[in-house]
């Protein structure tokens, strides 16, 4: 009942991106699905996936927190120090095969979107990440997060193309 459950909640929050059409909405949403990523994927004993999503909602948080953007430098350096850590744990755990470093890509699209992005570079950098971390799942059997982080890709897809479309009668 429990393994039903965690791979169930980061569907439901999957499903309710479809009407994330806020930045705000998107990033509480994407807070939501790093927790409930992060208890399925400790549950499953996937640490590399546990140890990005945790990173990941620590830095999904202080964007919501603060609302602010970074500057380049600082958004490049952050991002390298994390996965920095990411790799060290991985190196030490011995999961340095080319499956432990899908959920590292992830990790920097994700953060690149949150940290340096507005909205719609936001929704790309989700949309990469996304696709990406599906591969990971699939590889990894965890069906729950495969499907969420499809799902997740659509919705931001969604919204990108509403987002670009908007703006193509304004440039003209």
């Amino acid at each position: 009942m429990l393994e039903l459950f965690l791979h169930s909640a980061p569907v439901l929050l999957a499903i309710a991106s479809f009407w994330s059409n806020t930045e705000r909405k998107l990033l509480m949403l994407n807070l939501g699905l790093c927790i409930t990523i992060t208890l399925l994927l400790a549950f499953q004993q996937a640490w590399g996936g546990v140890l990005v999503m945790s990173v990941a909602g620590a830095s999904t948080s202080y964007r919501i927190i603060s609302g602010k953007l970074l500057r380049q430098r600082l958004t490049l350096l952050l991002i390298m120090l994390m996965a920095s850590m990411i790799g060290i744990v991985n190196s030490m755990t011995g999961k340095t095969g080319w499956i432990e470093i899908l959920p590292l890509f992830t990790f920097i699209f994700y953060r690149f979107g949150e940290l340096r992005c507005k909205e719609a570079g936001l929704r790309l950098c989700m949309i990469s990440g996304s696709l990406i971390f599906t591969g990971y799942a699939v590889i990894t059997h965890t069906w729950g997060v495969a499907i969420t982080e499809m799902l997740f890709a659509l919705s931001n897809g969604y919204y990108f193309y509403r987002i670009k479309r908007r703006a193509l009668p304004a440039a003209l």
